[in-house]
């Protein structure tokens, strides 16, 4: 388990506020597993005020699209913008 968290900027009404608590919670789960493969992946790697953020990179699942940036200052995942293509 790693040390970096994540949050929805600016806040999860802006972000998922359409959303049911069934698909938040989709969104929930796949921005902690996002989070945890980061800070795996950064292990090793020390602090560079140069590349203090990622750009904006996306993760897609087969009904779900999360653009989120990685802040390295704060280890922090944050989860700007979210599509779920619900099953009518």
């Amino acid at each position: 388990m790693s040390d970096w968290t994540w949050e929805y900027l600016p806040d999860a009404d802006h972000v998922v506020g359409g959303l049911t608590a069934e698909q938040r919670a989709e969104v929930d789960d796949l921005a902690r597993r996002i989070a945890e493969a980061v800070g795996v992946r950064r292990i090793g790697h020390p602090f560079d005020i140069a590349e203090s953020a990622s750009g904006v990179l996306t993760h897609t699942e087969p009904h779900l699209v999360v653009w989120y940036q990685e802040d390295y200052r704060d280890d922090t995942v944050l989860v700007l913008r979210v599509t779920h293509f619900q099953a009518e």
